[in-house]
Parts: structure tokens; C-alpha cells; sequence
């Protein structure tokens, strides 16, 4: 029996089903129940035939009254296993639903990291489409369905000429079904899907909703949402209308075999081969024998709302990058190894990284330059772990960063993106990578990053609430904060990709303190720089240019090579006292002043 179970409930390569088959003991209890309550619905149908054919002729009050006893205690039981089954399928849906929202979320975040396709967005409401199906009544039809049998039985019992009555209603009902499936099924995945795009496409105007308001976009952009929102309308109706032609087809025919059920019990007591209780409990029965079919016709559409929605969670969790995080190791000392690292985008398969090699000892400080798109934020995101590579590999301590597990490595490493992200809470909470942190840990972080005053003059300090991403912070404050969010904890590597950009002069100043301080308790970091200030900190630059290493070496030599082919700097920026930039670089081409470095 184990076997079979296990045959019913395949678990490799398909997550979903692998959640189910974790709870398939809920589920094989709730159609347990399903085959008591198709006995029991039986009740009505025999107490009508009893008293049609027993009471009514022997005028007893005592049959009758004992019926009616048998027929209330078979309700009640029926009414009881009822409500089970339905708290038994919404705890079933919801055990379901918790076994994968924790790897559907994660699975969200490591491919949406990797500018994968929105369609990852939805993954969460998938998951509430696939539970509430699974809770639903849709789910209670299907589970009747096998014991439709047992009503056929009993038909054939009173009668084989009113069983093939309802066996005929039957086949004409799930010809019904499968013409509505080869007629709404493209339709309605179609409409599902413009569905889906509508939503994102609000949720990319809400996410970025300063720049529509800022630029007078929100009237445009509203429009051109609501063409797709039209669209996806008009997919539903054209769906809707042809599935309510369907559906009243399926009640016409349910309706029709009832009567028809009556009037051969009709024929049959005319010819004296049945009586009024057999015409009666056999349109009773024939009527709850086509139920589950004309229901599994008016559910169809959230049937395949839900198998749409199954199929992308499964293909998601499938497809999710997946880290080969091993045994704990001992804490890193900060020696970062690039070893021919090469990375090709997920979807476009165009090559961003290739064949980049460079070894940092302990407490190195690393500046990464180059133009626009020639590789500098995917390194970091590889040099951090985020990303794997695809060819080559990123060692910290001779450890490959990506497989090393990620809980165990956190308190070792700091990163700030180009977005810094901030999340809905406390300061304390974010410098504290979202837990309540230890305050001396935190204000330690603070002070560290030249953030502890600015966060000081807050209305609450460290418990002032920034909202959603930081909306209450300037881009500058949100940036200090994120660097004080690198560097809490004991961070061995540290990369900041343009930490600076949102700056003003005195936060240069506090980053350039920062990194200084870091030099000295020998942390490893790594800088992203398109400003040339913070480049007076760094001990080496590595020069990337369409995704392949241009230079590398000590800071002072690589800037010289720069400064040699860079053009003579124009009056105006002579006058400005701006430094000129090379040809596809943002940084100077002079050599900064040396704050104690040593090339």
C-alpha cells in the first residue's frame, strides 16, 4: 500500500507535488470522508423510497417516526463530516502552501537577483492561487467523483433502464467538459496571462512612481496600463462568455436527465416494474450522481487558474539557481582569489565576464573602474557570492564564496549595492541586517561608516521608523546607513559599488576615514569607483573593460598608464579644477594624493 501511495505522489522534479505528497495524510483522510459522506447522501433518497413504498402503504407512525430518527442521526453525520472535510482541506492547503513558501520566496529572490524574468514576481500569489484551490470545494468535487460509482450501483439496484439514463446524462456532461477545455483553455490562459502583465506593469509604475510624477509620465503611463488591463479584459470576457455558455449547457442537460429520470420512473410504474419510491429515489440519486460532473464544469476555470499557476511555481523552484552550500568552515581572514571568472547573463546567454583573475591578501584595498557596461557591478556580485559564475571560480580562503553557507558566512562579509535597498523598520534594524542587532554592535557599525551623528539628529535616532525602502531618508542618509549595514558585525571582505554617489563633502570624507580604518584592522575591500576621491584610499585598481581585465596592479601605476594616453585637460575643467577622464572612464586620470598608501 506504501508503494502505491508513493506512485500516486511522484516527488522528483516537481516541488509541488513533492508538498503534497509531505501531507498526503490530511488528503487520504478528506476523501475517506469523501466516501462516507456518498454513502450518507444516500439518506434522502431511501427515506423517500421507505416511506413511499412502506409508510405510505402500512400507515404505520412508527416506521415513519424510526425513518425520520435514522434519517436526522445520517444528516447530522453527514453535515459533521462535512465541516471536517472542509477545515481538514483549508489546513491541508495551508500545511502545503507553508512546506514551499519559504523555498518559494527564496527561489524568487535568487533568480529575480539575477534580472530574470517578472514573471518570478508572481511566485507568491501562484503559491495563494495553488492553496486556495486546494482548499477550495473545486477540490471537494473532484475527491466525490470516484464514488459517483456507489450512486450507480444503487441505481442499477432500483433500476438498469434509470441507471442508463444517468449514464447518458453523464457522457453528454463530460463531453461538455472536454469541448469547454478545447475551447476556453488557450483563451483563458491568455486572459490569466495579460492579467499577470497588467499587475507587473502597475507594480513597476508604484516602484517607481517619484520619476512618473516627476517627469508628468502618470497620465501616459496610466493609458498605456490601461490598454493592457483592457486587453486582458476583453481575454476574460471572451473566455467568461464562452464558459457561461458551457456551464448553463451542463445545468440544461442536469435538468433535463431529472425529468427525464422521472418520467421513465413513470413508464415503470404505468408498466408495473417500479414504484412511486423508485421514480423518487432515483431522480434524487440521479441528480447527486451528476452533480460532481456539472460542478467540475463551473469550476473549470479556476481548475486552470490553478494548473497555470502550479506549473509556474513548479518550473520557478526547478530552475531557481541552487547553492551547493557544504560544512561549516572556519572564519575567513580576507584573501580573495578571482580565478578566470567568466559569467553569462541567464536569459540573453550574452557574455558580461569573461577570463577575470586577480588575488587580494588580507586587509588589500581594491578599486574596480572602467566605463559604463564593461562588467563592474556583476564582478561584485560575484565576488560577494550573490551570483555563481559560470566559468571560473571566486575563493575566499581558498573556499569557493558561493557554496560556502551563506548563515555561516554572513557575519564575515558586507556589501552595498548601487540601490542600496533599505527595508521597511528601524535604522537599528537595517544596520542590523533586519534583527533587533546588538545596540553596541550597531552604534559600533555607525561609527564605523560616519553615520552615528547624522542618525543621532534623527527625531527617534536609532528607532526612527524609514519606511518602505528609506522613503524618509535623503539618498545620502540612505547611503550611510547602508554603508553602516557593511560593516556591521566583524566583516573579513567588504564591497562597496559606488559608495560615494550620493555623498556630499563631508560623507567623502567619513568613507574615505572609513576605508582608512578598515586598512588598518586588515579587512579585505573592495570599491566600485566612478567619483576619483575615494580611489586616495585604495592599494590596487583593476581596470575592466567589456567585461575583460584591462589593467591591474598598484593603484599609482595603473593611473600613470591612464594618465599617459589621456588627452590634455580642457580649459573649463582646468578652470573648474575638474580633472579630465579618460576615453570611457568616469575617474581622473591624475594621480590622486596618497593618504598613506604604500605601492
Amino acid at each position: 500500500m506504501a508503494g502505491k501511495l508513493k506512485s500516486w505522489f511522484p516527488i522528483a522534479g516537481q516541488p509541488v507535488r513533492q508538498a503534497i505528497g509531505q501531507n498526503r495524510r490530511m488528503l487520504l483522510a478528506a476523501f475517506a470522508f469523501s466516501g462516507v459522506m456518498s454513502i450518507l447522501a444516500l439518506t434522502t433518497s431511501f427515506y423517500m423510497l421507505q416511506v413511499y413504498d412502506r409508510v405510505l402503504t402500512s400507515r404505520s407512525g412508527d416506521t415513519l417516526l424510526l425513518l425520520s430518527l435514522i434519517a436526522v442521526a445520517g444528516i447530522i453525520v453527514f453535515g459533521w463530516l462535512d465541516s471536517l472535510r472542509v477545515r481538514l482541506l483549508q489546513r491541508f492547503a495551508m500545511r502545503v502552501a507553508d512546506t514551499l513558501s519559504e523555498r518559494v520566496l527564496r527561489s524568487m529572490i535568487s533568480v529575480s537577483a539575477q534580472g530574470s524574468s517578472t514573471v518570478v514576481r508572481n511566485g507568491l500569489r501562484d503559491l495563494d492561487s495553488v492553496r486556495n484551490f486546494l482548499g477550495s470545494p473545486a477540490l471537494s468535487t473532484i475527491m466525490d467523483a470516484p464514488f459517483v460509482v456507489i450512486f450507480w450501483v444503487v441505481l442499477a439496484a432500483l433500476h438498469p433502464i434509470i441507471l442508463a439514463v444517468v449514464l447518458v446524462g453523464a457522457v453528454l456532461l463530460v463531453g461538455i467538459t472536454l469541448m469547454g477545455q478545447r475551447m476556453t483553455d488557450h483563451s483563458l490562459t491568455q486572459a490569466i496571462g495579460q492579467q499577470v502583465k497588467a499587475h507587473n506593469f502597475a507594480d513597476d509604475g508604484l516602484r517607481n512612481a517619484d520619476v512618473l510624477e516627476g517627469m508628468g509620465m502618470s497620465s501616459t503611463f496610466v493609458a498605456r496600463w490601461k490598454k493592457l488591463w483592457i486587453e486582458s479584459l476583453r481575454l476574460t470576457s471572451f473566455s467568461s462568455d464562452r464558459d457561461s455558455k458551457l456551464s448553463s449547457a451542463g445545468r440544461a442537460v442536469r435538468l433535463m436527465i431529472q425529468i427525464s429520470t422521472l418520467g421513465v420512473g413513470a413508464l415503470l410504474i404505468l408498466n408495473l416494474q417500479a414504484t412511486g419510491g423508485v421514480m423518487i429515489a432515483g431522480s434524487i440519486i440521479g441528480s447527486r450522481a451528476l452533480a460532481p460532473i456539472e460542478t467540475g464544469v463551473a469550476s473549470w476555470k479556476s481548475f486552470i487558474a490553478a494548473r497555470l499557476a502550479w506549473t509556474r511555481l513548479d518550473e520557478m523552484l526547478m530552475n531557481a539557481p541552487r547553492r551547493d552550500e557544504g560544512m561549516k568552515l572556519p572564519a575567513p581572514t580576507g584573501q580573495l582569489s578571482a580565478q578566470r571568472v567568466g559569467y553569462q547573463h541567464m536569459a540573453t546567454r550574452r557574455v558580461i565576464l569573461n577570463n577575470v583573475s586577480f588575488d587580494l591578501d588580507a586587509g588589500d584595498v581594491l578599486g574596480i573602474i572602467g566605463p559604463s557596461a564593461s562588467g563592474k557591478s556583476t564582478l561584485v556580485r560575484l565576488l560577494i557570492g550573490a551570483w555563481p559564475c559560470t566559468a571560473g571560480a571566486v575563493r575566499l580562503d581558498g573556499a569557493d564564496i558561493y557554496s560556502w553557507p551563506r548563515n555561516e558566512l554572513s557575519p564575515y562579509i558586507g556589501y552595498l549595492p548601487q540601490d542600496v535597498e533599505l527595508f521597511a523598520g528601524t535604522i537599528r534594524e537595517n544596520i542590523a541586517r533586519m534583527t533587533p542587532g546588538d545596540p553596541e554592535a550597531v552604534v559600533r557599525a555607525a561609527q564605523r561608516g560616519g553615520a552615528h551623528e547624522m542618525i543621532l539628529s534623527m527625531p527617534k535616532g536609532y528607532d526612527t521608523e524609514i519606511g518602505a525602502g528609506g522613503i524618509v531618508l535623503s539618498g545620502g542618509q540612505a547611503q550611510r546607513i547602508g554603508i553602516a549595514r557593511a560593516l556591521y558585525g566583524d566583516p573579513k571582505l567588504i564591497i562597496l559599488d559606488e559608495p560615494n554617489s550620493n555623498l556630499d563633502g563631508p560623507g567623502e570624507e567619513a568613507l574615505s576615514n572609513t576605508l582608512t580604518l578598515l586598512k588598518q584592522q586588515r579587512v579585505t575591500v573592495i570599491v566600485v569607483a566612478h567619483r576619483p576621491s575615494v580611489l586616495a584610499s585604495v592599494d590596487k585598481i583593476l581596470a575592466l573593460r567589456g567585461g575583460a581585465v584591462e589593467a591591474f596592479g598598484p593603484r599609482n601605476d595603473v593611473l600613470q598608464k591612464y594618465a599617459r594616453r589621456a588627452p590634455a585637460p580642457a580649459a573649463a575643467g582646468a578652470a573648474g579644477g575638474a580633472p579630465s577622464a579618460a576615453p570611457g572612464n568616469v575617474v581622473t586620470l591624475q594621480v590622486p594624493p596618497d593618504h598613506g598608501n604604500k605601492t
